[in-house]
């Protein structure tokens, strides 16, 4: 096996610097990054740009084309073999001709082990690596901590005014934001498995929580499941429930009456019970059966209460939150965040890796809940 070159460095370096574009938009999977290069020099260049979407590799190689023949990919992570939300980047790679792979560290995910490798190497191809394996790994500190643990990666989204209100008056909706930040939050909920909102979202908003952009979902994907939290059932209206036909809908509640949940079940709805005794929703126990049901990426679109409840809990991974020219002002206004706060400055929950972005007139600060996991990020 052929030792890196400075060369194949320097051009693993450029992939994992594509691979960092794809923070807040891939998570729970690895943000990763491809360079293609060929006799002439690079020939094309790709990243993971959205969960459920394309990944690098084959990004790269749409962009190379025949010119992939014969050439080399230089990988910020082993390529994939295992079938996901879309096909194993493994095969895209024979079908393309590649013949040199350059990885930076290996993929930890407990199904592949090596092999990736071993495929293109079965097939011929020559394979290189880890070269980087350190500063691969920096990149994947939560991908492992999602990987660890039963239940969905969480982003907390809401809209506010910039004083801070979500609404002029509790139980009052309308839309702050404007046209452009609405489509980008509705490709968000294209790319999640699931959007959960609480009781009082649902009777102040009256929502429906599909996809709209034109066309569906982005890449095809199914409209997420729609998740209402309420501490019971009883007295549950809005467009929502009404709305199986556009996809499933699933009422979690703390206590269910039988006869209710029957009511709701002929209707197409789905029920399931996740409190305690005292007819409470137990919220991580809610996460951990929507992990069960396939929701590996969840987004939690209201209320402020729900919001400081997943923040106090520690159940949030990631906030986005959307801020509009607006001044409502008013000491009934509807704060985004409510619960129990904090006490001093000192313990607010700070948002790591914050990125801000000015969007139409609106402007959107994405960060993490949690700091990133650099214990789990050694190799």
């Amino acid at each position: 096996m052929s030792a890196p070159s400075p060369h194949d460095v320097e051009r693993l370096r450029r992939a994992l610097a594509l691979a960092s574009k794809g923070r807040f938009r891939v998570e729970p999977n690895p943000p990763v990054g491809c360079v293609i290069e060929g006799a002439g020099g690079v020939v094309g260049e790709g990243w993971h740009d959205g969960y459920g979407g394309a990944h690098a590799e084959v990004r790269a190689l749409a962009v190379a084309g025949a010119a992939a023949r014969g050439a080399t990919a230089y990988l910020s992570l082993e390529p994939c073999s295992r079938h996901g939300k879309t096909p194993p980047c493994v095969d895209a790679l024979l079908a393309a001709g590649i013949q040199r792979v350059v990885v930076a560290c290996h993929d930890p995910h407990p199904d592949e082990g090596g092999r990736g490798r071993a495929r293109l190497e079965a097939a011929g191809v020559h394979v290189v690596g880890p070269v980087l394996p350190g500063e691969g790994a920096a990149l994947l500190g939560r991908f492992r901590e999602a990987l660890a643990r039963p239940r969905p990666w969480t982003i907390l989204k809401w809209a506010m005014s910039a004083d801070g209100r979500a609404a002029p008056l509790r139980g009052g909706g309308g839309r702050l934001t404007g046209d452009r930040a609405q489509a980008e939050v509705h490709e968000l909920r294209g790319r999640c498995d699931a959007v959960l909102v609480g009781r009082g979202t649902l009777e102040a908003d009256d929502p429906l929580l599909t996809c709209r952009l034109p066309g569906g979902p982005p890449d095809g994907r199914s409209q997420p499941l729609r998740v209402v939290v309420s501490r019971r059932l009883e007295g549950l209206r809005g467009r929502l429930l009404d709305s199986a036909g556009q996809g499933p809908v699933l009422l979690a509640v703390g206590r269910a009456d039988p006869a209710e949940a029957r009511t709701l079940e002929a209707r197409g709805l789905q029920v399931l019970e996740v409190g305690p005794a005292e007819g409470r929703v137990d919220l991580a126990r809610l996460l951990a059966a929507l992990r069960e049901r396939g929701v590996a990426r969840l987004l939690v679109e209201g209320g402020a209460r729900l919001h400081g409840a997943l923040l106090a809990a520690r159940l949030a991974d990631q906030v986005q939150a959307w801020v509009a020219p607006l001044v409502l002002g008013g000491q009934d206004a509807v704060p985004a965040v409510e619960g129990s706060g904090v006490r001093a400055v000192e313990g607010a929950w700070r948002l790591h890796d914050p990125q801000w972005r000015k969007v139409g007139d609106d402007l959107v600060l994405q960060g993490f809940a949690q700091p990133a996991p650099a214990e789990l990020a050694a190799v």
